[in-house]
C-alpha cells in the first residue's frame, strides 16, 4: 500500500512498528499480522486498533521517552503515511463499533473516510488498493448514506442501524443450513428446502432467545459467549433518522478531510 505521496507500507514495517505499540510484543503482533483464520473478524479489528493507535504515536517523542536516538527521514515519512492510513482505518471502524455515536455522527465518520480514499486513489491509484477494494469500500460507503436517506422518506421517526446493512442474517441463515445436515451437507433440491424451513425454525427460537445461542468466534467482538456481535441493543447513541442531516454532517467530513489533508502531501 503505498501513502502520502508514494510511501510504501506493507507487513513487514507494520511488524517493526508495532512493537511500539504499548501491550504488543512480537507474539501478538504475528497474530495480527499474519492470523491463522483470515476470517477471525475481532482479531481483523483488533488489528486496525493497533495500527489506528501505532498513526498516534510521534516518533520523535518515542524516541526521547526511550532516550534513543532521533528517528531518520524514512522513520518519519513512513509515520506520516501511517497518519493517513489511521484517518482511514479510524473513521471506517468507529461507525460501526463505537456505541455511543449518534447517527449524524456516523455519518461524518464515513464521509471523512470516503473523503480521504478518494484522496489517497486519486494520488496514488492502484498502488493504494486493487481497484476491486476501493469500489467496495466507496459502495459500502454509498450503501449506508442512501438506505439513510430512504429510511428518512419511508419513516423519520425510525432508528436507522448501519449494522442491519451487513450480511451477518445470511451468514447465520447459512450455518443454521449446514448445522441441520449434520455430517451430510450435499443435499437435493428437496433437502434443500426442508432444511432452509429448519433454518428459519432454528433461528427464529434463537432470536427470541438469545441466550440459548453460544455465539460465533468469527464475528464476537468481546469473545464472550453471550454476545455475537455488536446490534441495536448495545447501540446508545441517537440513530433516529430525522435528527440526522445528512447533508450537514457529510459537508462537516469534506470539512475534517481538507484540514487533515493539510498535514500531508496529498
Amino acid at each position: 500500500m503505498y501513502l502520502n505521496n508514494g510511501r510504501c507500507i506493507n507487513s513487514f514495517q507494520l511488524e517493526r512498528y508495532l512493537l511500539w505499540v504499548d501491550n504488543l510484543d512480537e507474539g501478538a503482533v504475528r497474530k495480527l499480522l499474519y492470523p491463522d483464520d483470515p476470517q477471525d473478524v475481532p482479531r481483523a479489528i483488533a488489528l486496525m486498533s493497533a495500527v489506528i493507535k501505532l498513526s498516534r504515536i510521534d516518533p520523535k517523542k518515542h524516541a526521547q521517552e526511550r532516550n534513543e536516538e532521533p528517528p531518520n527521514v524514512n522513520v518519519i515519512a513512513d509515520f506520516d503515511a501511517l497518519r493517513i492510513l489511521g484517518h482511514i482505518l479510524d473513521n471506517v471502524l468507529q461507525p460501526y463499533i463505537n456505541v455511543n455515536l449518534s447517527l449524524s455522527e456516523q455519518v461524518t465518520h464515513l464521509s471523512r473516510a470516503a473523503h480521504i480514499l478518494y484522496a489517497s486513489y486519486h494520488e496514488q491509484r492502484r498502488r493504494l488498493m486493487p481497484n476491486q477494494l476501493y469500489y467496495d469500500c466507496q459502495s459500502m460507503i454509498k450503501t449506508a448514506i442512501f438506505n439513510i436517506a430512504k429510511q428518512q422518506k419511508l419513516d423519520p421517526s425510525a432508528k436507522f442501524s448501519l449494522l442491519d446493512l451487513g450480511d451477518d442474517a445470511l451468514e447465520l441463515e447459512f450455518a443454521y443450513l449446514r448445522m441441520s445436515g449434520g455430517h451430510h451437507s450435499a443435499v437435493n433440491y428437496r433437502q434443500a428446502l426442508d432444511r432452509l424451513g429448519a433454518a428459519r425454525d432454528i433461528g427464529g427460537v434463537l432470536c427470541r432467545q438469545p441466550d440459548l445461542a453460544h455465539g460465533h468466534r468469527r464475528l464476537n467482538l468481546t469473545r464472550s459467549e453471550s454476545v455475537d456481535h455488536i446490534s441495536r441493543a448495545h447501540w446508545v447513541g441517537d440513530t433516529v433518522v430525522s435528527n440526522c442531516n445528512l447533508p450537514s454532517s457529510w459537508r462537516q467530513g469534506k470539512e475534517d478531510t481538507l484540514k487533515i489533508l493539510e498535514t500531508t502531501q496529498l
